[in-house]
């Protein structure tokens, strides 16, 4: 089982991200919203405070995608759909994409991440 985390910027990235993962019938994913470091650097350093009202403080939100994935494949498959769909999740811009291997606690039996 992996773990797939994909963290994007941009409200209509993620409702494009959203229709791919409903598509492909990854219902047991879960949607967070997140705050940038930047945001919390502005409130808790005193220079980036400062500079942050020198150029006009904007504050900055993400969204983070957890999809459990049965194997690697349907992480290609995601990406390749994404990218039929003008999301290219190799380009930075776009959000950042993380693939974690993981156990699986279910009935109390675990599974182990494939190697």
């Amino acid at each position: 089982m992996t773990l797939m985390i994909a963290i994007f910027r941009d409200e209509a990235i993620v409702r494009k991200a959203v229709r791919v993962l409903v598509e492909m019938g990854l219902f047991e994913s879960a949607v967070l919203d997140g705050e940038a470091v930047e945001n919390l650097a502005v409130r808790t350093i005193p220079l980036f405070e400062d500079v942050g009202r020198l150029f006009g403080q904007a504050l900055a939100y993400n969204r983070t995608l957890l999809v459990p994935l049965r194997d690697r494949a349907e992480a290609e498959l995601f990406a390749s759909l994404c990218r039929r769909d003008g999301l290219d999740l190799a380009d930075p811009a776009v959000g950042t994409l993380l693939l974690v291997p993981c156990e699986r606690l279910t009935n109390g039996e675990t599974e182990s991440p494939a190697s």
